[in-house]
């Protein structure tokens, strides 16, 4: 087969990521396989060729036999030319709820218009992927042709410097504190607030906060105005951040929302203790006896969260692991996107 994949850059986020893994899969199954993209940035490298696209001008679709974008500019640009294509068959992996995850950043006037004019495009391409059972049955009426592939997990033994963040959970256990770690990009959507909440009237926790984004200064700000910058730290970027875990004592992922959570998975997967909102995006996957669920802006039942995580570590860890391992690994992941495109 011939794949392509359109991608708003070269950015080390989930949905690029995720088209990388599937790219390399390709690759090495014999597939001739290429990359456009929009943004010039370039945080992740690709085995395949490269090229920078515009809106104004369509690639020669029809030169492949699959197009695959992911996100709102390469799925507008596939559907722009869409009655240009008449071999190629059309695929969208779509990574969230849609309204939800623009409402964070743009407010509920732009999500509500913009969804809907995403939601138009999604229409216009031949298949669309949702990644859990929620976004299944939430685009059930809009997204007649869906079909569902979970995200799957592979660990990297590569690694990054972890030197300060490993030296900083050091010296907090020395102070017995129990150490909460997240990494993820640093934006409202992913609830990093109700951390630095909790830290207020929890003496007995500190933070890792590993990643960037628009609102890491407030965050800095907030920890400073409320005292508790002694007991948080903020780390850039990390590649593989998850072998930072077996040096922190949870996990927490916050989130308002998420289409689904590659962290988690990662987490999970190397033995850490997960503490995640009750969104349907985790509640609907997970139970109670793999993770530790909390109410959003509820810090009280944030609390108990951590302390039922931490009390029953080593049950909730191992079957969590069972549970990935079971459905959600990069094998079966793979497969599912295999059989999708030989059908098409």
């Amino acid at each position: 087969m011939k794949i392509a994949y359109i991608l708003p850059s070269l950015d080390s986020k989930a949905p690029v990521f995720l088209a990388k893994r599937l790219c390399d899969f390709f690759l090495q199954q014999g597939h001739d396989v290429k990359v456009f993209y929009f943004d010039e940035i370039k945080n992740l490298e690709f085995a395949c060729e490269t090229q920078k696209i515009i809106m104004e001008k369509p690639i020669d679709f029809d030169y492949f036999d699959i197009i695959h974008s992911h996100m709102f500019r390469p799925d507008k640009y596939v559907a722009k030319y869409a009655k240009q294509i008449h071999h190629a068959k059309t695929v969208s992996t779509v990574h969230c709820n849609i309204y939800d995850d623009l409402k964070y950043s743009y407010g509920n006037f732009i999500s509500f218009i913009f969804s809907k004019v995403w939601l138009h495009y999604l229409k216009r391409i031949n298949v669309t992927v949702q990644i859990n059972d929620y976004l299944m049955k939430l685009y059930e009426k809009s997204l007649r042709r869906s079909t569902l592939i979970y995200n799957g997990i592979a660990i990297s033994e590569e690694q990054d410097d972890y030197s300060e963040i490993i030296r900083q959970i050091s010296a907090f256990h020395t102070k017995n504190l129990s150490v909460l770690c997240s990494y993820s990009g640093i934006v409202k959507r992913k609830g990093l607030l109700q951390v630095l909440e909790l830290l207020r009237i929890r003496k007995d926790l500190a933070y890792i906060c590993i990643g960037n984004g628009e609102q890491k200064e407030a965050l800095i700000d907030f920890a400073a105005k409320n005292g508790i910058s002694d007991r948080v730290f903020f780390s850039p970027f990390k590649k593989n951040p998850y072998h930072v875990m077996k040096y922190a004592d949870v996990f927490v992922i916050p989130s308002y929302s998420e289409g689904f959570s590659l962290a988690l998975l990662e987490a999970g997967t190397v033995g850490a203790a997960v503490v995640c909102s009750d969104i349907p995006a985790f509640s609907m996957p997970f139970c109670n006896n793999e993770v530790s669920f909390f109410s959003l802006d509820n810090i009280d039942s944030f609390s108990r969260a951590v302390d039922d995580a931490q009390c029953n570590k080593e049950q909730k860890i191992k079957s969590l692991q069972a549970h990935i391992k079971k459905d959600f690994s990069e094998e079966k992941m793979f497969s599912e996107y295999e059989k999708l495109y030989q059908k098409l």
